[in-house]
């Protein structure tokens, strides 16, 4: 065997290797490569039923004999800044939602208008507060489950829409305001990138998502402007989502 032939047996293993080698490393590499982190993206929905009718007396209420007791969906997208990462995060959290239910108009007696037209009680709630995260564990100890509170501030702003697309009401008043109150909020994300850790950090290096959650939480919200008068948007619901870290 001259020497030629005897490089070639000896240098294609070799290169192989090398190749594999070099994989290897930038698989590593790329797993463990982050871009910076600075907020979270939640974007969620749920069912949400104001307790309008306590002001009345509970059930028999103007809200449940026009609507029916029918839950509006309601969705939301929420962003919170980062203020502070060590044992988990604390975060200054924006929430902006969007929620409607509609129903046939009926007359004073409940017999329905032989029309297709609807009225709509439309609700935009709007929260500003605190998060906390603890994502330690998931991060660090490879377990999923990220527990979060929040707590903060509401403003939610209603309308009632007639059947011409305006806002309803009578003489002068219109069947629109807005409603300040609080919230607490409870959750517990589920770390997506523990499921594949290659795919999650090809999605880092693609578009700066440093980590993917699914989520449930439960909001406790008391829109009552802190016990005035008035329509009562308060109300106790949960929410499912998808939420991004970047």
């Amino acid at each position: 065997m001259n020497v030629s032939t005897r490089a070639r047996h000896v240098g294609g293993p070799l290169v192989s290797a090398g190749v594999v080698m070099m994989a290897v490393m930038l698989s590593g590499a790329a797993a463990q490569a982050q871009s910076p982190v600075s907020g979270v993206l939640e974007i969620k929905g749920g069912a949400y039923s104001p307790r309008i009718d306590q002001e009345f007396g509970g059930a028999e209420g103007p809200f449940e004999s026009f609507f029916g007791g029918k839950s509006m969906v309601l969705g939301e997208v929420e962003y919170d800044h980062h203020l502070w990462r060590g044992f988990g995060k604390l975060s200054l959290g924006f929430n902006a939602g969007y929620g409607s239910v509609s129903a046939r108009v009926h007359t004073p007696e409940g017999m329905p208008i032989e029309v297709s037209d609807e009225a709509r009680f439309r609700v935009i709630p709007l929260r500003a507060g605190l998060v906390y995260r603890y994502d330690y564990s998931a991060l660090h100890h490879n377990i999923p489950l990220v527990p979060k509170l929040k707590a903060g501030l509401d403003y939610h702003l209603w309308r009632v829409v007639g059947p011409d697309g305006e806002t309803a009401g009578a003489g002068e008043e219109r069947a629109a305001g807005g409603k300040f109150g609080w919230h607490v909020t409870a959750g517990l994300n589920f770390h997506l990138d523990f499921i594949d850790q290659g795919s999650a950090a090809a999605f880092d290096m693609s578009w700066g998502v440093n980590n993917s959650y699914l989520f449930a939480e439960y909001t406790w919200a008391n829109v009552d402007n802190f016990g005035g008068e008035g329509l009562d948007l308060s109300t106790s619901h949960f929410a499912f989502g998808l939420a991004f870290e970047f």
